[in-house]
């Protein structure tokens, strides 16, 4: 549910910007541990602006999962206030409507929080020279082994052709009988 294109959507209009749904889903990583807690990873062109769309995105989830949840709460609470209502002595169903309006007017899911575990990090990038450098070397490497092919296939046919030219006619072929 959290990694949703709802979310993604609304993360992306949240961020304004360039953001899309669509880099919005590139740039984030949701991940489902065994325990109860779920952990979401974004990807930034810095620190601060990973956080910020780590926490956005976060915001956007809860607030979609709350938009589902207080729909959810608002037909329980309708069906316990006709109960409570038919039945005014009914003590267990007078508390559980009581708890189902304080978790509708508190705006918000009582069992999820946002909470950041670990700081942003900034990942070291390689150099655009040493990018540009094993591009260049690796595509020199690739060149030499295509032509060192392409000169070994070249010798052999030539091979061929000397092998083929050294060999002694055969004197029964109509080639040699009529001349």
């Amino acid at each position: 549910m959290l990694d949703s294109h709802r979310v993604a959507l609304g993360t992306a209009q949240s961020l304004g910007g360039r953001w899309t749904p669509g880099s919005v889903r590139s740039a984030v990583d949701v991940t489902v541990g065994e325990t109860n807690l779920i952990e979401v990873t974004a990807r930034g062109a810095d620190p601060d602006q990973a956080v910020r769309l780590a926490r956005t995105f976060a915001q956007t989830a809860l607030k979609d999962r709350w938009q589902t949840i207080s729909a959810q709460l608002d037909r329980r609470i309708a069906f316990a206030t006709r109960n409570t209502a038919a039945d005014p002595n009914a003590g267990e169903e007078s508390r559980r409507l009581q708890l189902l309006n304080f978790v509708r007017e508190s705006g918000a899911d009582p069992t999820l929080s946002i909470d950041s575990i670990s700081p942003a990090v900034r990942v070291k990038e390689m150099p655009a020279a040493v990018m540009i450098g094993l591009a260049a070397g690796g595509g020199m490497f690739l060149g030499i082994l295509g032509a060192v092919g392409i000169e070994r296939i070249r010798r052999r046919a030539q091979s061929d052709d000397v092998a083929t030219a050294r060999r002694e006619p055969d004197v029964s072929s109509p080639e040699i009988i009529g001349k």
